[in-house]
């Protein structure tokens, strides 16, 4: 036997080695799963195949299938997981230490606008996925209302926290700010509105109408 023979004989065996690497938690392929799907939803909308997301996922198109049952359960897992409020909370309990009250208020505009369009950019694609879920709602019943109130109760609680340091310059109580800071961006995302040409232009009337004029002349 040649030694190239021998060496590609150890490549493919290391290869092999490689590809069965040790295999995820259950939990850790579905998340993979949800995380893969969201990508490919946001770029080719509900038309995305399975075939598409256990490629992204680098594993058999049937692994899907021992985790979920069906495509429309993977999507509207994608649904369930972007409207859990711990995701946003962590991006929230993320931003770092701002310098003044204008950066922080700046810092949470973006959060939240960011995780805002990124919801409604993958609902508005998943209209089968968002049936599927109102399915799962209907049977669980009027609990997971409450559980949504609580958790965007949450949302408020954590951006609540990057403004306290700031409470003497807020015009309201940091609960409020962060409450209108939430309400407000969410409003401003609804597809009838008209926008701003110039986003930044949103921001800085959040700025004013929170802020207190001395923090905001410092700030120009």
């Amino acid at each position: 036997m040649r030694s190239s023979d021998l060496l590609s004989e150890h490549s493919l065996t290391h290869t092999v080695r490689v590809m069965r690497a040790k295999p995820m938690s259950p939990e850790d392929r579905r998340q993979a799963i949800i995380s893969a799907t969201t990508d490919l939803v946001l770029e080719h909308g509900p038309a995305a195949t399975t075939r598409q997301i256990a490629d992204a996922c680098g594993i058999a198109e049937g692994t899907l299938f021992r985790v979920f049952e069906s495509k429309d359960d993977i999507l509207a897992a994608v649904v369930e997981q972007l409207l859990d409020p711990r995701f946003l909370i962590d991006d929230i309990e993320a931003i770092h230490a701002a310098d003044n009250v204008v950066d922080a208020v700046q810092a949470l505009v973006t959060v939240i606008d960011a995780s805002t369009k990124r919801v409604r950019s993958v609902m508005m694609a998943l209209h089968t996925a968002q049936d599927t879920m109102d399915r799962r709602r209907n049977h669980h019943g009027p609990g997971d209302k409450t559980k949504f109130l609580e958790g965007q109760a949450d949302v408020v609680t954590a951006m609540a926290r990057v403004l306290s340091p700031y409470s003497d310059e807020l015009r309201v109580d940091p609960e409020s700010a962060a409450a209108f800071i939430q309400i407000t961006v969410f409003a401003s995302s609804l597809p009838m509105i008209s926008k701003f040409r110039d986003p930044s232009i949103f921001t800085n009337l959040l700025v004013h109408a929170l802020v207190k004029e001395p923090a905001c002349l410092a700030m120009q």
